[in-house]
């Protein structure tokens, strides 16, 4: 029995460190990005977002940086909650992706709506930290 309970911590333990250090730590900016577009935090998704970063909306719309940040700013897009049901991340050479999905209430031009979306998102290390450089949402059906 001993030897069963020690194999099976073993394992546990095993895959909970399977993730680099770097990617928990990107898992949990992640996190935090979704927690200021719920809060409106316009300001700091500005720092966080990459002088060249774009979003594809599930319409297929690609917006660069300002454009985005303008759209936010002006509530013409808000996000009222993110729940967040599986994500994974991958750090290689100074680029990280960040995989998941979850269900999304926003309001668009004033119609409210929930959405249940994948995403991916595209991080690339800055010597000062990460920097969001894309994010690309799909609808998944029903």
């Amino acid at each position: 029995m001993k030897i069963i309970i020690t194999t099976l911590l073993l394992l546990i333990t095993g895959a909970v460190s399977a993730q680099s250090k770097q990617e928990v730590q990107v898992l949990e900016l992640s996190k935090t990005i979704f927690k200021w577009d719920i809060a409106n935090q316009v300001d700091s998704l500005a720092n966080i977002y990459d002088q060249k970063f774009m979003v594809v909306s599930v319409t297929g719309d690609i917006q660069k940086k300002e454009q985005f940040l303008t759209t936010l700013r002006s509530g013409g897009f808000v996000h009222n909650s993110i729940d967040i049901e599986e994500s994974a991340a991958t750090v290689e050479n100074g680029t990280a992706t960040v995989v998941g999905k979850g269900k999304f209430a926003v309001t668009i031009s004033g119609n409210k709506m929930s959405l249940h979306l994948s995403y991916i998102e595209v991080l690339t290390k800055h010597a000062k930290g990460w920097k969001l450089l894309a994010i690309h949402f799909s609808v998944i059906p029903n």
